[in-house]
């Protein structure tokens, strides 16, 4: 009786064991890229009608985007949320069957282009908090300004959108960090997307 219990307890013990090991370290990092989920989508047909440049954004030294409150220190990206986010939001335009190519913010001819589709990533974070003996919140926000212009707009268009996710775990693990990031980046480029599409600046492919 006593020996089952001994195992059973390590059976709870050693994994959390290998969390705690994994999640130890001076800084926490976000691995890989922030992705579409795969769709089997055919390119809107056609001359493109926006190209989306690379949003701006202010980074942090070090590629800091959040906390470990918990172990107090920082969470760490090395991707460029400006780009990442601009491919994002193309991305969903293209699978709303808008013809749109991408393009870096300095690139040549892009004024060819009837609307170019510019951004500012205001907010990029994820961060850590313990809530209980077993428990860590891991919590994710975006906030991002879409704007839009060229000759085949009336006037200039802007359009905000924010998304937050958050995701509980035993420890905060770099899987939970992307997860978390991911799903609030997708959720603010189909936002900006489904506004955008709304006033009109850009339609899907006849």
């Amino acid at each position: 009786m006593v020996k089952r219990a001994f195992r059973s307890l390590l059976l709870f013990v050693c994994p959390c064991l290998v969390l705690s090991a994994c999640a130890m370290g001076t800084s926490l990092h976000v691995p890989g890229d922030l992705v579409r989920p795969a769709r089997a989508v055919a390119p809107a047909p056609g001359a493109p009608q926006a190209v989306v440049v690379d949003f701006s954004y202010a980074a942090a030294p070090d590629g800091v985007v959040g906390r470990d409150f918990d172990r107090a220190r920082p969470i760490v990206w090395k991707g460029a949320p400006g780009k990442a986010l601009a491919d994002l939001v193309a991305g969903v335009l293209g699978e709303s069957g808008v013809a749109t190519v991408r393009r870096g913010a300095g690139a040549q001819g892009a004024e060819a282009i009837p609307v170019r589709i510019s951004g500012v990533v205001r907010r990029f974070e994820v961060n850590t908090r313990r809530t209980g003996n077993l428990t860590v919140v891991t919590e994710a926000t975006v906030t991002l300004t879409v704007s839009a212009e060229g000759p085949g707009l009336s006037g200039p268009s802007e359009q905000a959108v924010t998304s937050s996710a958050s995701l509980t775990d035993i420890f905060p693990t770099p899987d939970d960090l992307r997860e978390a990031l991911m799903s609030t980046a997708n959720a603010v480029a189909e936002e900006a997307a489904r506004k955008l599409l709304e006033a009109k600046v850009v339609s899907p492919s006849p």
